[in-house]
């Protein structure tokens, strides 16, 4: 891991990141840590191309700064599919994975996650 969630200083002003960054070589491929239905795949603003999953209960998972998806909005995805190769687009210095959880419309810390979502 090379950026953990949590506040982060930018100057003088704070800045929360929502998330935690994974140094990987362009072009590795991304599973998904459970299963569940893409909501969103495309290019966002800072995320460059993303994708977000939907896992029902109100957890929704990113995966941002991929070089290509491999999913579309409304598909339903197994647990550790293949939805992406990793890369370097969006707002970034180089290649790595941002992941995301968010929990009742928050994001909250992944790390605690990483085993797998609760049922999975």
């Amino acid at each position: 891991m090379t950026s953990a969630y949590g506040i982060r200083w930018r100057g003088w002003l704070p800045d929360l990141h929502r998330g935690v960054d994974f140094a990987v070589p362009e072009g590795t491929p991304i599973r998904t840590m459970a299963p569940g239905t893409v909501r969103f795949a495309g290019t966002m603003r800072g995320y460059g191309t993303v994708v977000w999953m939907d896992h029902g209960g109100e957890v929704l998972t990113v995966y941002a700064h991929l070089s290509e998806s491999r999913v579309r909005t409304g598909e339903p995805v197994e647990a550790r599919q293949i939805i992406g190769l990793s890369g370097a687009t969006g707002d970034v210095t180089g290649p790595h994975l941002h992941f995301e959880v968010w929990r009742w419309g928050r994001p909250v810390d992944p790390v605690p996650l990483l085993g797998g979502l609760p049922g999975e």
